[in-house]
């Protein structure tokens, strides 16, 4: 009981320096090189003990599950903002947790895991490719085996947290044999010979996330470098990432859409704009969803702990997400409604959320046609 109380505790500790991050003045929208994610922020996020979070004890961080980074990263965009910021965020500590803990070697973890809880490196997931984004069928990154190396070779695209990694978890496919495709995963250190950094312009959303490409041409690295099992990076590790990013980005989406609630309830109370009994119905229907959404993605980030990244939790963010989909479009148009301009800082944060849901709704889309597949089937062998 006193283990769990103290766990309780910590968790609670962090999530109060999540949420006393946002109201210091560390933001980097607006300013020079507002673009770039600064050291000194990542350093302070370090230093709170916010980049060890995912990671376990053993190795410098503190374990905490998803339910609890979910319900953090909520709060931290609610307070302060930030989506790119929590972006950043998210992907490091997914590296951390699903990954390089959960699928790397007792070496891997010891090299990789205590450099990331410190805020000294981090890792960038290169997964999607030009023109093929994260389809299997389209990727054409190989890795072809010569004697006790493997030689990659390919272009990846989007990385997130690319520009300042100093690994990349690169997916390539291995062993072709005709249709048959299987991918491995590769902890590829950024200093390897053969591999390129490749700068692309700012996306002008989700900042300070940095994102770059990679090249590979002729890039060797040991049969070692393998991340997980061959032959199965896709099933152990691609399609498990795609459902718990989806479950921590209800944290970022949920928390940027709070506030937005927020900003306009402030602007009706200071009775600049109009208000009438529909307004108040609509503010007031627009909240109630706002809290049953939250309280699904609790149970979904819990379910996700309990279970693992299966088809509970995919049904839930099926869900979710055309939750979080209607909840936009009712407050877009309760803003547009009561007309005005709103802060800046609120404006790029709501175009950051609306991005968001947009680039969720292709992966929300299989989820519903594979629920109803599965409805199709059962009523089948009925």
């Amino acid at each position: 009981m006193t283990a769990r109380r103290g766990k309780k505790e910590r968790d609670l500790r962090l999530l109060g320096q999540a949420v006393r991050l946002t109201s210091e003045d560390i933001a980097v929208r607006g300013k020079p090189g507002g673009g770039q994610l600064p050291g000194t922020l990542w350093g302070t996020m370090a230093r709170r003990g916010l980049l060890g979070w995912s990671i376990p004890a053993a190795y410098g961080g503190t374990g905490a599950p998803y339910s609890e980074i979910r319900r953090a990263i909520e709060s931290f965009v609610e307070s302060g903002g930030r989506p790119g910021l929590a972006l950043s965020w998210i992907v490091h500590l997914i590296v951390a947790k699903l990954f390089i803990s959960g699928a790397g070697r007792r070496d891997q973890k010891r090299d990789i895991l205590p450099a990331m809880a410190a805020g000294r490196a981090t890792t960038s997931i290169a997964l999607s490719e030009p023109g093929a984004g994260n389809d299997p069928k389209r990727i054409r990154s190989s890795a072809v085996k010569k004697n006790n190396r493997y030689v990659l070779k390919g272009e990846k695209a989007w990385l997130t947290n690319g520009p300042m990694a100093d690994y990349f978890v690169v997916f390539a496919a291995t062993d072709q044999r005709g249709d048959r495709k299987p991918f491995s995963a590769f902890l590829v250190p950024r200093r390897t010979p053969g591999l390129t950094i490749v700068d692309v312009p700012p996306l002008g959303y989700l900042e300070p996330a940095r994102h770059c490409a990679i090249r590979m041409d002729s890039c060797a690295v040991p049969e070692a470098a393998i991340l997980g099992r061959k032959g199965r990076a896709w099933e152990d590790l691609s399609k498990p990432f795609r459902i718990v990013e989806d479950t921590l980005l209800s944290g970022v989406i949920l928390g940027g859409l709070g506030r937005q609630l927020k900003e306009i309830v402030r602007s009706l109370q200071d009775g600049k704009r109009p208000m009438n009994s529909g307004m108040r119905e609509r503010i007031g229907s627009a909240a109630a969803m706002l809290e049953a959404a939250k309280q699904i993605a609790q149970w979904t980030a819990v379910d996700l702990d309990r279970e693992g990244p299966g088809t509970t939790v995919d049904q839930k963010l099926a869900s979710l997400q055309l939750m979080e989909q209607a909840l936009q479009e009712d407050i877009a148009s309760i803003r547009e409604d009561i007309g005005g301009t709103f802060p800046s800082a609120i404006e790029a944060a709501g175009d950051d959320i609306t991005r968001l849901i947009g680039l969720g709704m292709l992966a929300s889309r299989a989820r519903q046609r594979k629920w109803g597949d599965t409805l199709l089937m059962e009523r089948k062998t009925l």
